[in-house]
């Protein structure tokens, strides 16, 4: 998209200290905490707690006046001008984010050095986890994790709710471009004129474009802004979910900023306590799992084999443990459950040609009495892929196969189940040469390979199972999640790597131990950048979401 005005490129060595000094928080906690109703700043500006964060948000952006103040108190040099007029009360505009930074340092030393504020508060922008829990992503919000149809409902949510077109009233936006929509304002509007969020925000959507941060990222990267603009009118870029990326030194006149203010010492507690009931969660896991594996009667064994090879309840199309070929390094090997495990090259490592269905997954909770808490709400039948599976029981899964097949005589000493690591799975995919020390450093490093034959964009049609509705020139038969093994293989012969449903990978998230690495497409995926094969996601190992199952890979001693 084009602007008027003069955009300014350059950030001055002054600016990119500012911006390597501020030290902010993750906002990875997902409880509110007890805390303050509300703060108000220097300005007299309201910030209200949001739930699921550890921070109180601006009710409104930050408006001209208060940015002329800071630069009539400082020496920071900023001369941009919209091409249109605006008061004191409408949101500054054509700050970059070294801009929005500078501002909150001084904001925050200013407030400090008059004692209104002790050293461990701050003023900061919110991070995209942060912002999307404003926003009203229940993912985000919610101290246990949301519901599936929660989930799913968040790809199409809007700050103002879930109706297109918007209400009158609830946004500020391009609305001569949008049916049955009208606001009052051609530019941008005085802060605070819309309706409010539930939570008293106001222009989440539309007026300007917010900056976020993230505490990893590196001077000269991309920026993330959310929400929307005056000039903006298509829904998809409009959803809570939309993340608009753009070089961090770009000024326009759409883009503005929200703080939020955080007492550290108030984070770092809620850290604390938040990484205690983790741990209790992990322990409770893993008593739980080891109940229901251990001291199993030979009765109870020869009933699971009798059941997968003739036909009880939990039969479907297993294979009798009888007619498989043992495990050995050379070959491929056929499990129990039928899949076809595929030897990496030059170690003793396999991994499954498709994802877990959902047949293996209801004979695994049948035999260890466990429950399926995250599986999802829309229609699946026996062949779909093992979805709203969090890696917890993921992880479980792989113990409980490991065990039997040994029992069944197929397995060596030594030889386990367990899910595929990071560079495993960028092996199976066909992605070689990355670089950076872990899953972090390597996420969206190259940005050709897509993890279907070709690379090519729009994807072939039996390539992957994605949202084909938002895809030109794709199409596909699935509304949801698809069969597993329905589509083409890549060359190496795995299904599914760009799209059905997003895997778990064994790797932990590099600076939190709560999250694991998750690679790949789904069915809710539509956008190149994010059907690369190099971009990572990263979950808390105890979520179990719709749109990501997992496949199983097997290693030998040494593997």
């Amino acid at each position: 998209m084009m602007f008027g005005g003069c955009f300014e490129l350059m950030m001055t060595s002054r600016g990119l200290a500012l911006l390597m000094a501020l030290s902010l928080g993750s906002g990875v906690a997902r409880g509110q905490g007890d805390g303050p109703e509300e703060h108000r700043d220097v300005f007299g500006n309201r910030y209200l707690p949001v739930p699921g964060t550890m921070v109180m948000f601006a009710a409104t952006e930050t408006k001209v006046s208060d940015f002329n103040t800071f630069l009539r108190s400082s020496d920071y040099s900023w001369s941009f001008k919209p091409h249109f007029d605006q008061t004191v009360d409408h949101p500054v505009v054509g700050v970059n984010l070294q801009d929005a930074v500078a501002y909150c340092n001084w904001l925050t030393e200013k407030e400090q050095a008059a004692g209104k504020i002790s050293p461990s508060e701050t003023y900061r922008l919110p991070t995209n986890r942060e912002w999307s829990a404003a926003a009203g992503i229940a993912e985000e919000r919610k101290l246990r994790g949301a519901a599936s149809d929660e989930i799913l409902q968040d790809k199409r949510r809007f700050p103002w709710g879930m109706a297109w077109p918007p209400p009158i009233g609830a946004a500020n936006l391009a609305d001569g471009e949008i049916k049955d929509f009208l606001d009052d304002f051609p530019f941008t509007a005085p802060v605070g004129r819309t309706k409010p969020s539930e939570d008293g925000l106001y222009d989440l959507a539309g007026n300007v474009w917010e900056w976020t941060w993230e505490p990893e990222l590196t001077i000269g990267a991309t920026g993330v802004l959310r929400g929307g603009s005056w000039a903006y009118y298509r829904p998809e870029c409009l959803r809570s979910s939309y993340l608009y990326q753009v070089p961090a030194d770009l000024r326009a006149p759409t883009f503005g900023m929200r703080l939020v203010f955080e007492d550290k010492r108030r984070t770092a507690r809620l850290l604390a306590e938040e990484k205690v009931r983790r741990e209790e969660d992990a322990k409770a896991q893993r008593e739980k799992v080891l109940s229901s594996t251990v001291e199993v009667t030979e009765e109870e064994r020869q009933a699971m084999r009798e059941r997968l090879a003739s036909g009880g309840e939990a039969k479907g199309a297993f294979p009798d443990p009888k007619t498989l070929l043992p495990l050995e390094v050379g070959r491929t090997y056929g499990n129990t459950l039928g899949e076809t495990m595929l030897e990496l090259p030059e170690v003793p490592v396999w991994v499954g040609s498709r994802e877990v269905s959902v047949e293996a997954y209801e004979l695994f909770i049948k035999e260890t009495g466990r429950e399926w808490p995250g599986r999802p709400s829309f229609l699946t039948n026996k062949e779909h892929p093992a979805a709203g599976v969090s890696w917890n029981d993921a992880t479980a899964f792989c113990d409980w196969l490991t065990r039997f097949e040994k029992e069944a005589g197929l397995l060596p000493e030594g030889a386990r189940y367990r899910l595929p690591t990071d560079l495993e799975w960028s092996e199976v995919a066909g992605l070689s040469g990355e670089i950076g020390a872990d899953p972090a450093a390597r996420s969206g490093g190259d940005k050709e390979h897509l993890p279907w034959p070709g690379s090519v964009w729009p994807p072939p049609r039996r390539a992957a199972n994605l949202d084909a509705t938002k895809i030109e020139g794709f199409d596909d038969r699935h509304s949801y999640t698809g069969p597993v093994a329905d589509g083409d293989p890549n060359e190496a012969g795995y299904f599914e790597l760009g799209g059905n449903v997003a895997e778990w990978c064994e790797d932990v998230w590099p600076g939190n131990e709560a999250e694991r690495v998750v690679r790949g497409g789904s069915w809710l995926s539509f956008e190149r950048e994010a059907l690369l094969t190099s971009v990572r996601m990263h979950v808390a190992a105890d979520s179990g979401r719709p749109n990501i199952g997992f496949r199983l890979a097997l290693e030998l001693p040494g593997g």
